[in-house]
């Protein structure tokens, strides 16, 4: 027998799209104030901020994308440096202009933690973050989809964008090799990402029948600078591969040129990760593993991109090839 429309259930009922003019009309505000709270703009009371975007919670309501500018959040840890200069800042530039192209409106919130839970967004990319942070996003991925960067441990759920780092490693050593190089050493980084250079980076002195000296490898968490450093030189290391794009291969061949009064590359050869207009231009100029940051966020803003209109990508994970580039520090 057919469903008659008297007794057909309210679960077969499409939801109805909700606009702002809905959300409007259900907290009494205007439809004015009711979008300057949606994009996240200024000249509202904080009463009433909280009055709309705590109605939109309860309620789970979601303006059409339609009738509202679409806007993300761009996150960095506050801890990191690299948020004024280096890794994170250029790579939070790139994403804020392929945003920008698209017509989506960026947030850079300074606490993560504070300002989120105040804003209405429709997605979050995270550039860098700790295990604080990874927690928060975690929680707030069940709401809103969230691209990470550089993120190497992930589930089948999450989306990510990274440069292959493993390669980075590989190609650093090799270079270091096919150039003469015997005693293979590594400083900087931390985490799963430098873990990743190193899997590479052994990988390449194995492939050569060289030997692979742990006390070489050095993560930027064991102490500070001029000290390891010191000692790397002091073990007999005729090379140093310092990665990351945080000018941490700079600061490198500042303290081996300018402290210790060594030459670079004749007493001890660099390789570090490539700053755009910066590695060329120190003395000398550096060699350096070149991370495609201005392609890692195209891809991530047009993954966003697709998410926040309710879509589906092709595929959670993109890995992106990184490159050698050779100058005068090898």
């Amino acid at each position: 027998m057919k469903k008659s429309e008297k007794g057909s259930s309210k679960a077969d009922t499409p939801a109805k799209k909700v606009t702002i003019y809905d959300l409007a009309k259900h907290t009494g505000f205007s439809p004015g104030t009711v979008s300057r709270v949606l994009n996240n703009r200024d000249r509202v009371k904080p009463e009433t901020r909280d009055a709309i975007l705590k109605a939109a919670k309860e309620l789970d309501l979601k303006p059409q994308v339609s009738v509202r500018s679409r806007q993300v959040a761009i996150l960095s840890d506050p801890k990191f440096t690299d948020r004024v200069e280096g890794y994170a800042a250029t790579l939070t530039a790139h994403l804020s202009f392929a945003f920008s192209k698209r017509k989506i409106g960026v947030v850079l919130p300074t606490d993560p933690f504070e300002e989120l839970p105040g804003l209405f967004l429709d997605g979050i990319v995270a550039v860098t973050y700790d295990t604080k942070l990874l927690e928060f996003l975690k929680s707030i991925e069940k709401r809103l989809p969230v691209v990470y960067m550089d993120k190497f441990e992930v589930t089948d759920k999450q989306y990510r964008v990274y440069s292959d780092h493993y390669n980075s490693g590989y190609l650093a050593a090799k270079h270091f090799i096919d150039c003469g190089k015997k005693r293979l050493a590594c400083f900087g980084g931390e985490g799963p990402g430098f873990a990743e250079r190193l899997k590479g980076y052994r990988a390449a002195i194995e492939e050569a029948g060289l030997e692979v000296d742990e006390r070489l490898f050095v993560p930027a968490s064991s102490g500070n600078d001029p000290a390891v450093v010191t000692r790397l030189v002091r073990s007999g290391v005729d090379c140093i591969y310092v990665p990351g794009t945080s000018l941490q291969a700079m600061e490198c061949i500042h303290l081996l040129s300018y402290v210790m009064g060594l030459r670079v590359p004749e007493d001890i050869s660099i390789i570090g990760g490539e700053n755009e207009g910066i590695s060329e231009l120190i003395i000398p100029p550096l060699t350096a593993i070149e991370e495609p940051l201005r392609d890692m966020a195209e891809a991530a803003v047009t993954m966003l991109d697709r998410l926040t209109l309710g879509e589906t990508v092709d595929t959670h994970s993109v890995k992106m090839p990184v490159r050698l580039i050779e100058r005068n520090s090898v």
